[in-house]
């Protein structure tokens, strides 16, 4: 009788061990694209084996390299890891140093005396919620439902109405198709004739 044999993982380089059970947990599944594009920059800053955790980096310029132009978008996907419990401020910034952050999926992993928090002050397992019990992954019955990363309603200060949904041209989106959530170009318009 044949042996199964264990296949190796043909990776080159240095690579970054994740764990399934946050790959397939509803934390992860439920993150909008921006946070999860921001994790996934951040794993790739990391040294081998999650070295260097603790000493990551926000910096606008630093991430720019990245792709994140905007500050908006940056902040938002930064807050929502912060409010799933995957990332944590190490230091505060100032005038001269910049902020640090650590991914909860590792421990830390830095020199501490540039730190402003020491190795227990999270538990990698602080993204599965209360008490580290993992809230069931996504199932047909009850999919994932992406967070948004960022959303602008803006309320006038003294209606408290916000104003109706603007395409990318400054049309109103119920305006120009007839219905609500649809977009038409400009140049697909048909002109209307007056009353």
């Amino acid at each position: 009788m044949g042996r199964d044999k264990k296949r190796g993982i043909a990776v080159r380089g240095a690579w970054q061990p994740v764990s399934l059970a946050f790959l397939r947990s509803r934390a992860c599944a439920q993150l909008s694209p921006h946070a999860a594009k921001l994790l996934l920059d951040l794993l790739g800053m990391l040294g081998t084996n999650a070295s260097r955790n603790g000493d990551l980096s926000l910096a606008p310029s630093i991430m720019r390299v990245r792709g994140w132009s905007g500050r908006t978008s940056l902040e938002a996907a930064t807050r929502e890891l912060v409010e799933a419990n995957l990332l944590i401020q190490t230091r505060q910034g100032g005038r001269k140093d910049c902020s640090l952050w650590a991914v909860t999926l590792y421990p830390l992993d830095c020199d501490l005396k540039k730190i402003e928090v020491r190795p227990g002050c999270y538990l990698t397992t602080d993204y599965a919620g209360a008490n580290g019990v993992l809230e069931a992954p996504p199932t047909a019955d009850r999919p994932a439902v992406w967070r948004r990363a960022r959303k602008n309603t803006l309320a006038c200060p003294a209606t408290g109405q916000t104003p109706p949904e603007l395409s990318r041209h400054g049309t109103n989106r119920s305006e120009a198709t007839g219905k609500k959530g649809g977009f038409v170009p400009p140049w697909d318009k048909t002109p209307q004739k007056p009353p």
